[in-house]
């Protein structure tokens, strides 16, 4: 079983203080049990270390983040790097050729997950029965479903074949970030949020990749990257493929993409030139700057403050700033102009 960690995001969700040049995964925000700040990479990266050992650990990132994560986890880490940022088919389709050229054998299987899911480390022993389903021929992909907390509307949602199997099911169909009524009915037919891992045999994307790229070659591939198709490996393999198990997970999960999600496993820095009054109750404030914030009035608020800007939202909507912070490319563009 070999592993690989996608670690390309950017994190606008999580602007200002993370970035694409430090995005969230790299941010040192997490605290270990000696009290040492680390990031959710590194997190992630020593419990897969401790369970299925460092060689059979690879990570896809970009270009731009080869130094960050050579200096978090050591020169020796074993880097897949992206020419540029795309999506997770193209960033899978050039590490699945990678792990071929240095020979792995093409029915070993392959495990991809996200580097930012903070997560009891339980989560991560269902990767064991991900190889043991796509070894016995079970199904042509395996995936992770996590038993819903409440009806969130910025998940994915697997909806299983009903089963009297408690540990998987074939899977019936996926619902992309549904609203939160729709949430709501999915989760009463017995839907999980979609975890992002998929699992399958190597020889199952080169089938793939030489179909739809026409190469398998990583030389070639990384060459061509740029056109490549910019689609979710979701979209592009797993929703056409009838062949898939999902593993349920019940436990601690979440993938810290939002603000308010942030939140829950942090602790605001707001002894660092922060001053509220009494009637902020539930507003949060981070401020990495060297000037004061002062709040009054504003409740179940996040407020962060760095170098990039500053983000003044209410906690139930944290989760759509993106397309807000994706404007400013372009105030950036017309300033420049």
């Amino acid at each position: 079983m070999k592993i690989i960690l996608l670690s390309g995001g950017a994190g606008k969700r999580l602007w200002p203080l993370s970035s694409e040049i430090l995005p969230k995964q790299f941010m040192k925000i997490l605290r270990t049990p000696s009290g040492e700040s680390i990031s959710m990479v590194q997190k992630t990266w020593g419990i897969l270390a401790d369970k299925f050992g460092i060689h059979n650990l690879f990570i896809s990132a970009g270009l731009n983040h080869e130094s960050v994560l050579r200096e978090q986890l050591g020169p020796d880490v074993r880097l897949i790097l992206e020419p540029s940022q795309r999506d997770t088919f193209p960033a899978i389709a050039v590490a699945s050729s990678y792990l071929s050229s240095i020979e792995i054998h093409p029915d070993e299987t392959v495990i991809v997950l996200p580097v930012d899911a903070y997560v009891d480390p339980a989560f991560y022993d269902k990767l064991n029965d991900l190889d043991h389903i796509i070894q016995q021929d079970f199904a042509r992909l395996a995936l992770i479903g996590i038993q819903p907390s409440f009806p969130a509307e910025k998940f994915g949602y697997i909806l299983p074949i009903p089963s009297s199997n408690p540990y998987y099911s074939r899977v019936n169909s996926f619902h992309e970030k549904p609203d939160r009524a729709s949430a709501g009915d999915l989760i009463d037919q017995g839907a999980l949020w979609n975890g992002g891992v998929f699992a399958f045999r190597l020889a199952y994307m080169e089938e793939i990749v030489s179909r739809l790229i026409r190469t398998w070659s990583y030389k070639e591939l990384t060459a061509a990257y740029d056109t490549i198709p910019r689609i979710s490996f979701d979209y592009m393999v797993v929703e056409p493929e009838k062949r898939i198990i999902c593993v349920k997970y019940v436990g601690k999960w979440t993938d810290l993409g939002t603000w308010t999600e942030m939140l829950r496993v942090i602790e605001p820095d707001e002894c660092n030139n922060v001053i509220k009054d009494d009637s902020c109750e539930g507003t949060h404030v981070i401020n990495q700057l060297s000037i004061p914030i002062v709040i009054a009035g504003i409740k179940n608020a996040v407020i962060a403050a760095g170098p990039d800007g500053i983000l003044i939202s209410d906690k139930s909507v944290s989760h759509m700033i993106k397309p807000l912070v994706d404007q400013l490319d372009f105030v950036k563009t017309d300033r420049l102009i």
